[in-house]
């Protein structure tokens, strides 16, 4: 099956792909692609009928949530609308997923890494960006956003640190060109405001420590 960074959850199933992989929606319908080397296989999941992932998704019970959510080892968070899930197609490549959307706007995620690691100002600011403005969401995730030019156009980032278990950092980052910004922003908020540790139970040792 390969490497499966990311799963999608949610209306009481999982859905486990087959990498590499895209989750997208049609409606109420969620379109899935597993690219292999003699071309893309295709499967749908329709609400209310049976569901059968054939070579392109594995099914297992799951939460009974309303919304579907993006699952990995490490954290749990909404799936944004308007963005298709989609995962790395370099099996080098450790980023758990990429969500793109519209034109060439595109969020990940990062981490968790070492607090000390991101400590200062300009930890997040590579050479050439401008800051635009610095900004607190959530629970204590701090937002730093960012101008600067690519080839030629004027584009916005911004990266989120999530607190994560007390000495580490989730960084949620979103990029878009600048005239589209606004729903990259959005949907990026909403992934950072629902993110949730996958296994809380483990963030204190017996002891009360963190672990």
């Amino acid at each position: 099956m390969g490497h499966v960074l990311a799963r999608l959850a949610g209306f009481g199933m999982v859905l486990v792909p087959h990498w590499p992989y895209a989750f997208e929606r049609d409606g109420d319908d969620i379109r899935v692609t597993r690219w292999t080397p003699s071309g893309p296989l295709h499967a749908v999941l329709q609400p209310g009928r049976e569901v059968d992932g054939g070579e392109v998704f594995d099914v297992a019970d799951g939460p009974e949530l309303p919304y579907w959510t993006i699952e990995t080892s490490v954290f749990r968070t909404r799936w944004p609308a308007g963005f298709v899930l989609e995962s790395p197609s370099d099996e080098s490549d450790a980023t758990p997923f990429y969500l793109l959307g519209p034109g060439t706007s595109m969020i990940f995620t990062q981490g968790p890494v070492p607090r000390g690691r991101l400590a200062g100002p300009g930890a997040l600011v590579a050479p050439g960006q401008t800051v635009l403005r610095r900004s607190t969401i959530g629970e204590g995730a701090e937002a730093v956003e960012l101008g600067y030019r690519h080839e030629g156009e004027q584009w916005w980032q911004c990266h989120w640190t999530i607190p994560y278990r007390g000495d580490r950092t989730v960084v949620v980052t979103a990029q878009a060109p600048e005239a589209g910004w606004e729903q990259a922003a959005e949907a990026a908020e909403a992934v950072v405001t629902s993110f949730e540790d996958m296994h809380p139970q483990q963030a204190r040792s017996p002891g009360g420590a963190t672990a």
